[in-house]
């Protein structure tokens, strides 16, 4: 089975998209993956068979001098493939500052279409693949390619949803975002139509996207082998507080809230320290909500396995959310993935958030996490799970059998595979 993958970052053991994927695919049985990038970056995975690349750079370059190539090709034995990779310096600024006038100017690139090229074709045509599995996003570049791809392949596309990407219920003061968004909804409603299966990320979107497009919509999570739980015991003093993953949509704010609730809790005598590992780029103003040099540490991004390593050697593991309204619209029917890592390290996880979102919605009704549903409430229940070690195993072993229970990658890839030899067959 061959499958080709279409996604708007570069597949990345370290980046949460190609984590992701290798997770899901890795080690299904007789399958072939390749790769489309709608954006620049560099591939860091061996179990892509090839990877083709198209950035607004390459684009624009190609407008200007026809000869330069829209797409870029790279193989797996190639030497492109490296274990890190460097964003620019204005793309992190962009994703600081969520310009939307840069997001509208980039997809006005896309206009021209000239990435529809003998190159793009030659790499789909030498692939052959079976199956279109791509990301369901307000995207209009990437959208655009999945309609072209459809449209020239006539295979069977399938299509991945992680945020809300299609409801009115957002808040933006910005008429671009309106804009974009009543275009992207139409253009989302017709890749649906077109899709032959749709999978979510949690309950609440596999209930508001099974109704909105008139569909029956599938959970798919991340998963890991949870066979024999390590036991859980206080490795460090004072205790070792650990966030991993991105800081933006408010997240920060919230860090900030703990952040200055450990510090009260330290002022007798430090009992827990902070640490932050993110690749979001940060703005001074989320540095300095943050900046508690007592109870927090910067950490440099590592990689994912190093990640894991760090998580299995937390006391505490810190899920967050933001409390403002507008993120709150943004990711409220979102599942982190991160927290499936969480699951598998066999920590306790202290996560804080409103109940209506649906990341802190599974934590309740899983009893995965010890939860603040309040900002009035993080600093009661951290210095409760600081203080009690008996109260940290006690959620360790139940956040490891919430990884047990529901996110078995046996299980999950299983159905993957039995989802797609079905969408194969009903050709």
């Amino acid at each position: 089975m061959r499958v080709l993958v279409v996604s708007c970052s570069p597949w990345r053991n370290d980046n949460n998209i190609g984590n992701t994927y290798t997770n899901i695919f890795k080690g299904i049985e007789n399958i072939e993956v390749a790769h489309i990038c709608c954006g620049g970056g560099t591939p860091d995975t061996d179990f892509v068979k090839c990877h083709l690349h198209i950035s607004e750079g390459d684009i624009l370059r190609n407008l200007i001098y026809p000869q330069y190539k829209c797409c870029r090709t790279i193989s797996r034995n190639k030497k492109e493939i490296k274990t890190s990779g460097k964003r620019s310096k204005l793309y992190d600024f962009m994703r600081t500052h969520r310009l939307q006038l840069f997001f509208l100017f980039r997809d006005f690139i896309w206009i021209f279409k000239n990435w529809i090229c003998d190159d793009l074709k030659k790499f789909v045509d030498d692939f052959k693949p079976d199956l279109i599995f791509a990301q369901f996003l307000d995207r209009s570049y990437l959208n655009e390619m999945l309609l072209f791809l459809k449209d020239y392949t006539k295979v069977p596309l399938i299509v991945y949803a992680w945020d809300d990407v299609y409801s009115l219920k957002q808040f933006s003061l910005s008429p671009i975002f309106w804009i974009n968004r009543f275009l992207q909804r139409k253009k989302l409603r017709k890749i649906s139509e077109l899709s032959s299966l749709m999978y979510v990320i949690s309950e609440k979107q596999k209930e508001e996207y099974s109704k909105a497009f008139g569909r029956n919509c599938k959970i798919l999570y991340k998963g890991f082998e949870f066979e024999e739980e390590a036991p859980y015991e206080a490795k460090h003093h004072p205790l070792k507080l650990v966030f991993s993953g991105n800081i933006g949509t408010g997240r920060y704010k919230t860090l900030g809230r703990i952040a200055s609730a450990l510090n009260e809790i330290n002022k007798d005598g430090i009992k827990a320290v902070l640490y932050i590992y993110t690749s979001t780029p940060c703005s001074y103003k989320m540095k300095h909500i943050l900046e508690y040099p007592v109870s927090v540490r910067w950490m440099k991004f590592v990689s994912s396995e190093e990640i894991a390593v760090i998580q299995k050697e937390a006391d505490i593991l810190i899920h967050v959310e933001s409390f403002a309204l507008k993120d709150r619209l943004k990711v409220r029917l979102s599942f982190s993935t991160k927290l499936v890592d969480y699951f598998k390290s066999g920590r306790c996880i202290f996560a804080v958030g409103s109940r209506k979102l649906a990341s802190i919605d599974y934590l309740s009704k899983n009893q995965g996490a010890v939860i603040a549903y309040k900002e009035s409430e993080i600093k009661r229940k951290l210095e409760r799970l600081i203080s009690s070690p008996k109260l940290r195993k006690k959620y360790a072993h139940k956040a490891w059998e919430c990884g047990r229970r529901n996110h078995q990658r046996k299980i999950i890839q299983k159905t993957l595979q039995s989802d797609l030899e079905y969408v194969l067959q009903e050709k």
